[in-house]
């Protein structure tokens, strides 16, 4: 994984990400520093039991009301978990995309949004899943 590929803002995005390339993702954000939050979501997965689990496993305030806008408004908060980047790495959405496929979209839409509002802080923030999609492009290699 190339470190500055990582570092370029405006190349972060919403990736779909193999599994066969956690680990080297995880030891790349290690060596340039940033922040790397890994999510599993198990269990049930509609739309509110996903926003729980993400809420939870990132340690989101008490006020993270576990739906989409209080997730953008979480995540796209530079005072939340400051780094100097962010790989956000997400599996377990396959059932999620299966099942209620308007809710991923929308998952998608939100992941994009905070991307994007993390680009205009000048703060790279990736977002890898591991369910590919039609519109998610693999990250690439370098």
């Amino acid at each position: 994984m190339s470190d500055t590929l990582l570092k370029n803002t405006e190349a972060s995005g919403v990736f779909h990400l193999s599994p066969a390339r956690h680990d080297a993702i995880e030891t790349a954000s290690q060596r340039i520093h940033f922040r790397f939050l890994n999510v599993a979501i198990v269990g049930p997965s509609s739309a509110p039991d996903v926003l729980r689990q993400i809420g939870s496993a990132l340690n989101f305030p008490n006020w993270y009301g576990a739906n989409f806008d209080a997730l953008c408004d979480c995540l796209a908060d530079p005072d939340w978990q400051p780094a100097k980047g962010h790989i956000l790495l997400i599996n377990g959405l396959t059932r999620l995309r299966r099942l209620a496929p308007e809710d991923f979209a929308t998952l998608i839409d939100v992941f994009q949004a905070v991307v994007d509002a993390r680009r205009k802080l000048n703060t790279p923030f990736w977002i890898l899943i591991d369910a590919p999609a039609r519109g998610i492009p693999t990250l690439p290699e370098a």
